[in-house]
């Protein structure tokens, strides 16, 4: 319990700090930064919960499900083919990319493809132990250090992008709904408890999101309105459980491979920067900003709390990566698995 408080104490005054300074994204930043740096340069020891982290992604789900208005969830469909060459795009440059990172460092197929796929950590992890060829520790330093980089490069950049002002994004009125708030819970319970049995990632997130949207979509209603001090909560236990994911890359990594996976990851987002260009030129009815937050090769949950502090549409931005996330773990990570597999099979690996 002393090294849980002492954790969340450094945790909240580094958010704290942040905010004071005008730091962006200070209560996700804040926290990830310090405890990436207490336990790289310090033998303090230090403790997160995964349940803190949990909670927090669970109160993000629902903060961003309340986004899936009927309207938003409606517009969705016409926005498939736009989700579909973005995607496309984004994970075929990602193989190319794991390709010229395999000559850079002499690492495996396997490694290189999986470490280079925006897949998310935990889930590409879990998929490269499936792979003998594949060098588990590299790949969770490479998708550690894109997140790194993502988290803290793209909010950066859209400070100097346009947002949308309050009054464009429209007023949204929230009145208790008990019929609609029960069956948003009856909903939510049925596909987490789906999901954890059939071992989809990202249960804690992806069930909130999609409840919210099935059940406002079908009643009408907005079901809740979390107030700042509650998101900027769930940014702190998601931040410092970052952070703390981090820990001891540094004692692992070597120069070149470091220098590897930057060029990497600065090549891949600059990558989706032109992609949203080239969309937002297409689309005037859309903005730059929405199109380089659901192109960005980051988390879902780190990319709606940028497009909530950066008055993005949060709905078109989380549809976007979703749709990414399920084409990568559905169709991309396994074609890649079993060819990979094919060719190790074919030269005695």
């Amino acid at each position: 319990m002393t090294v849980f408080l002492r954790t969340a104490l450094i945790a909240v005054a580094a958010g704290f700090l942040f905010e004071t300074i005008g730091m962006f994204l200070p209560w996700l930043l804040g926290p990830m930064i310090a405890m990436l740096l207490v336990s790289q340069f310090t033998k303090m020891e230090l403790y997160w919960p995964k349940t803190l982290r949990t909670a927090g992604l669970v109160m993000l789900g629902v903060q961003i499900g309340a986004s899936f208005t009927r309207d938003a969830v409606f517009l969705m469909w016409l926005d498939l083919p736009y989700m579909a060459f973005m995607t496309v795009s984004v994970v075929g440059l990602s193989i190319v990319l794991g390709l010229l990172f395999k000559r850079m460092v002499d690492e495996s197929l396997a490694t290189s493809l999986l470490g280079s796929i925006p897949g998310g950590l935990a889930q590409m992890v879990v998929i490269a132990e499936e792979v003998k060829s594949a060098n588990i520790t590299v790949v969770t330093m490479m998708q550690t250090i894109r997140i790194f980089m993502v988290v803290t490069i793209v909010p950066f950049l859209t400070v100097f992008l346009t947002g949308r002002e309050e009054g464009e994004m429209g007023e949204r009125v929230f009145t208790f709904a008990p019929l609609a708030f029960l069956a948003a819970l009856a909903v939510g319970g049925t596909l987490y408890l789906g999901m954890k049995r059939i071992g989809f990632p990202a249960a804690e997130l992806l069930a909130p999101i999609l409840t919210m949207a099935i059940v406002q979509t079908v009643t009408g209603e907005l079901l809740v309105d979390l107030p700042y001090w509650l998101i900027a909560l769930a940014q702190v236990c998601i931040g410092a459980g970052l952070g703390l994911q981090m820990e001891g890359i540094g004692d692992k990594l070597t120069f070149r491979l470091g220098a590897a996976i930057v060029l990497n990851n600065v090549l891949l987002i600059s990558f989706t920067a032109f992609i949203a260009y080239v969309l937002a030129k297409m689309l005037p009815d859309y903005i730059f900003l929405d199109f380089f937050l659901s192109a960005a090769p980051g988390g879902i949950a780190e990319m709606a709390i940028t497009a909530l502090a950066t008055g993005g549409d949060v709905a078109l931005i989380t549809s976007f990566q979703l749709f990414r996330l399920f084409f990568i773990l559905l169709i991309a990570s396994p074609i890649v698995t079993i060819i990979v597999k094919k060719l190790d099979a074919k030269s005695g690996n």
